[in-house]
């Protein structure tokens, strides 16, 4: 079954039902034209009916999810149903996005309703400055928030609320173009929540666009954060707090992102985050790599690299990766040897890459689920042997060759007659054609000899399944 058409399950079913009825009823009352009705009393009576029917607070927060996230229904409908189904119960809210001429009511009627949230997320309620006051009440009053999202709008006097009253926070998204200085990191390094986060999102990708020395506040006085998400120059501050306040230091992050790296910072990196898992290196430095060799990670994204240094570092610590990413690799690199030396990759992910290349081996990707190769030269025979050496695909994209279905089918037939129970979807994204490909899930079937059979002598399987692949295609 095609990954976008995924078939709903039962309770999803009956909950589009029940808010399509809700939204019928709300549209009925405010625009039918043969009928007078005070919407406030409809609004109460369809409350009334919820409460009969033993709605919980998890329905209420689903119907919200349904309504408020319908690219079908007008911001007027869905303010409506905000306004009518958010309660104090309701512990998860995300406004989506709507008009600016919303933001003020939307804000009031989370002040006034919101109370018991635990997650909130404005993501597309740009609160501006002269609505800013709603959100400091919003703040004061959910004191149970351990997730709160406010990206783009955060500013200091923001900071200095979400420090004096949100105990229980967690996670902190305050990314993006915001006018945050260190007046407001420190509110935050010093509230209440300090011990509490986990997460805090901030700042741009690929931009300082707030000072590393303001970062290594978050650092030094939150011990519990396990990353920065977005920043993307968490060495330099980690640098700054290791060469200026501590060398001792010792910090719980499991994710990191860097810029620029050079072997004196990657040191400090390593040094500092004992419990790293993730890494993600943006144009490291000549040489600085090999801090690597006795590193474990299980995920590594690195970006503008040399690929002949990387396979040296892979050789040592590559046995440990489940995820890999490579972009602008310089130099071709040979995927039969990722799959000596990284064995239990899930995924892999190649994007503008010198040139890419694979030899018949007998070391193959036996964990292998995704694979994307896009914008990096590689030979049709070579991408047609690793596909075929790759039994667990679930997840395939490639560009810039000629591939087509036909081509799938036939290196399908390659497998040697390989079982595949556990397969249960196939999706290949192939850019240039645009052709999706998508296996059903066969328990215990061999989809080898089905697909052969569809050249040579078709059956009621087979014919089907070309079926549904046609229809793909269309």
């Amino acid at each position: 079954m095609s990954k976008k058409c995924t078939v709903r399950s039962l309770s999803d079913s009956a909950l589009a039902e029940l808010a399509n009825q809700i939204v019928s009823t709300i549209g009925y009352a405010k625009y039918a034209p043969d009928v007078v009705l005070d919407i406030d009393i409809v609004m109460v009576d369809i409350n009334q009916y919820l409460e009969q029917t033993g709605a919980t607070w998890y329905v209420y927060q689903d119907l919200l999810r349904v309504i408020l996230s319908s690219d079908y229904l007008d911001a007027n409908m869905r303010f409506t149903c905000l306004q009518m189904l958010l309660n104090g119960s309701v512990a998860f809210l995300v406004t989506e996005v709507f008009p600016f001429s919303y933001y003020e009511k939307i804000l009031q009627v989370i002040a006034a309703q919101g109370t018991g949230l635990r997650v909130l997320n404005l993501k597309g309620v740009w609160v501006k400055e002269e609505h800013m006051h709603y959100l400091f009440e919003i703040v004061r009053k959910c004191q149970y928030l351990t997730k709160l999202f406010v990206p783009y709008i955060a500013n200091d006097d923001l900071l200095e609320v979400i420090g004096k009253y949100c105990r229980q926070l967690q996670v902190l998204d305050i990314s993006g173009e915001t006018d945050i200085t260190e007046i407001g990191v420190e509110c935050i390094s010093h509230g209440l929540c300090n011990d509490k986060l986990t997460v805090v999102d901030i700042g741009m990708p690929g931009e300082e666009n707030i000072c590393y020395s303001d970062i290594a506040l978050i650092l030094e006085h939150c011990p519990n954060v396990e990353t920065l998400s977005t920043y993307s120059f968490v060495g330099a501050s980690l640098k700054f707090v290791h060469d200026n306040i501590d060398e001792d230091f010792r910090c719980k992050l499991r994710y990191l992102h860097d810029t620029g790296t050079d072997e004196e910072t990657l040191r400090i990196i390593m040094k500092t985050c004992p419990h790293l898992e993730s890494l993600y290196l943006d144009t490291p430095k000549a040489g600085a790599l090999k801090v690597l060799n006795n590193v474990f990670l299980r995920k590594l994204k690195i970006y503008k690299f040399s690929c002949s240094e990387l396979i040296e570092v892979l050789d040592r610590i590559g046995h440990n990766l489940s995820h890999l990413t490579m972009i602008k690799g310089v130099g071709y690199l040979e995927i039969s040897k990722l799959a000596r030396i990284c064995p239990m990759l899930i995924d892999l992910d190649c994007y503008m890459m010198d040139g890419l290349s694979y030899t018949k081996d007998v070391n193959r990707f036996e964990c292998l689920e995704g694979l994307e190769m896009l914008s990096s030269p590689m030979s049709n025979s070579s991408l047609k042997m690793l596909i075929c050496s790759c039994r667990q695909l679930k997840r395939l994209a490639v560009d810039s060759i000629s591939f087509t279905d036909e081509d799938i089918v036939n290196d399908c037939s390659e497998f040697e007659g390989a079982r595949i129970p556990r397969m249960s979807k196939m999706n290949a994204e192939l850019f240039q054609n645009v052709i999706p490909l998508t296996c059903d899930a066969m328990e215990q079937a061999d989809l080898i000899s089905v697909l052969q059979k569809m050249e040579k002598k078709p059956t009621k399987a087979a014919k089907t399944t070309m079926r549904k692949i046609r229809l793909l295609q269309k």
